[in-house]
């Protein structure tokens, strides 16, 4: 017999759970099922370089049901789960299954750091093709070392009951049975409990976009020099010179920002004198003048000048801003644009 999670509370300690909290719909209405469970919840959030969650609405939720919360940064490690998926890729780079292994492995560790009993998410049976259905949602169960532990409180009674659930740490009858892509229920749950300001659905990871996809193709074959160095695919125009050199242009001020603040020491920084324009990173080490004259001339380009004579442009290295050099621009046709455009 299950034993309700009120008598739990009265004889033993308080039952502790983390809970992955990405800001949305779901893990918000997942968490405060489980806190009006009695669990005390531990909410984390995993920053993705290129990922749909909303960091800002993941701690909104959290400050909204009065949860502990804590980010934790994907790295490195995370950058060897997109080049060799055990489970294979979706539409285009996104390795979700993989994905998920990896964060719930790391949950799952902090699971067992600070003494807690499972960890739980928001996932839905059935709704993303991927990664929620039953095989796949089993698969990322094993592969991240939760066999029992890991409650998905929306969908709980179509699934087998966990471990929390047989020892009666958490009531099975008070979880849902949720399936499919709708997010009607939530909706209504989310309503009832005055619960808002959740992020929208949105078009998800960036991973799945094809045009990006190329993108982290082109990364892996050429190399990368650290972790920080891949956000800054999310950002701006992408050219790929040569083996050895490539530049990215910011398209307008919030990107030139931040490309810079994502610049590899080693990176050159390029800009026109009044910087009305691009700026350019250049990433590649030694460039010759005509790889700079070229990348000068991307920049031209995609400014007010792009039907003018060359300009003079100014560059200088990420690790001695102080230094600037200036090289003449190499007028470069829209057919050629086409063919280097990453």
């Amino acid at each position: 017999m299950i034993q309700t999670n009120s008598h739990m509370n009265n004889s033993k300690k308080q039952v502790k759970a983390v809970g992955l909290i990405s800001g949305g719909l779901d893990s918000t209405v997942a968490a405060k099922i489980m806190k009006d469970l009695g669990v005390d919840v531990y909410g984390v959030y995993f920053a993705m370089p290129w990922g749909c969650c909303d960091k800002t609405k993941a701690i909104e939720a959290a400050m909204q049901l009065e949860i502990k919360f804590i980010t934790l940064q994907l790295d490195e490690r995370y950058l060897e789960v997109v080049k060799n998926p055990k489970f294979g890729y979706g539409s285009a780079m996104n390795p979700c299954v993989d994905c998920r292994i990896h964060m719930f492995t790391r949950a799952r560790v902090y699971m067992d750091q600070i003494g807690a009993d499972f960890v739980f998410t928001g996932e839905v049976l059935g709704q993303r093709q991927m990664s929620q259905m039953r095989h796949s949602m089993k698969w990322i169960e094993e592969g991240s070392g939760l066999q029992g532990r890991l409650v998905r409180p929306l969908c709980a009674q179509l699934l087998e009951p966990t471990i929390p659930e047989q020892e009666g740490l958490i009531d099975r009858q008070k979880l849902l049975r949720l399936n499919g892509r709708s997010r009607r229920e939530q909706v209504l749950i989310a309503q009832a409990n005055n619960i808002t300001g959740y992020s929208q659905p949105a078009g998800g990871c960036l991973l799945t976009n094809q045009d990006f996809a190329r993108r982290i193709k082109d990364t892996f074959v050429h190399g990368y020099r650290n972790f920080r160095e891949t956000i800054a695919l999310k950002w701006g125009r992408h050219f790929r010179i040569n083996e050895n050199f490539k530049v990215i242009l910011g398209r307008d001020e919030e990107e030139n920002t931040s490309l810079i603040r994502y610049a590899h020491s080693d990176d050159i920084i390029m800009q026109m004198p009044d910087q009305m324009g691009p700026t350019l990173i250049l990433k590649g080490t030694n460039p010759p003048n005509e790889i700079l004259a070229l990348a000068a001339g991307l920049i031209q380009k995609f400014s007010r000048y792009k039907n003018d004579s060359p300009q003079e442009l100014k560059y200088w290295y990420v690790k001695d801003k102080n230094t600037v050099y200036s090289i003449n621009a190499n007028l470069i046709s829209e057919v050629e644009i086409e063919k280097l455009r990453v």
